[in-house]
């Protein structure tokens, strides 16, 4: 897994990472830590991907499911564990965490309730391991 701790941070939506082409339908970066109020902007680099969350803290609203093919710009006020996939790749383990604040235990647990199916459920397992 790739993580990035910065106060606003830019990933990518792939077909196929550059660097490593049997990676295919990721993100740039899996997890990403950010403090509360921080954003994180995601590109739309490859066509037919966006940004829908599944997961994140209790009594938190999630974000809006973004379009397919359109950059997305969200800021996280909430601290927790947030899990996010691509809509039409979830099932491929196109799935993602942003982490607001410290992931505690209890967040981390929260964050494991997402409901993921296809490969995202143990990519989503080995992502919350690594927290």
């Amino acid at each position: 897994a790739t993580s990035a701790f910065a106060e606003d941070v830019t990933l990518e939506m792939w077909n196929k990472d550059p660097n490593d082409k049997s990676r295919r339908m990721i993100f740039s970066q899996e997890i990403v830590t950010i403090d509360a109020g921080d954003s994180v902007t995601w590109l739309a680099t490859d066509k037919g991907h966006n940004v829908q969350f599944i997961g994140g803290p209790a009594g938190a609203k999630l974000p809006e499911k973004s379009k397919l093919n359109k950059d997305v710009t969200i800021t996280f006020d909430t601290p927790g564990v947030y899990v996010y996939v691509c809509t039409p790749h979830a099932t491929m383990g196109m799935i993602g965490v942003v982490v607001v604040g410290e992931a505690t235990p209890k967040a981390i647990d929260q964050a494991a309730d997402a409901k993921v199916r296809g490969k995202s459920k143990k990519k989503l397992e080995e992502l919350l391991a690594t927290l």
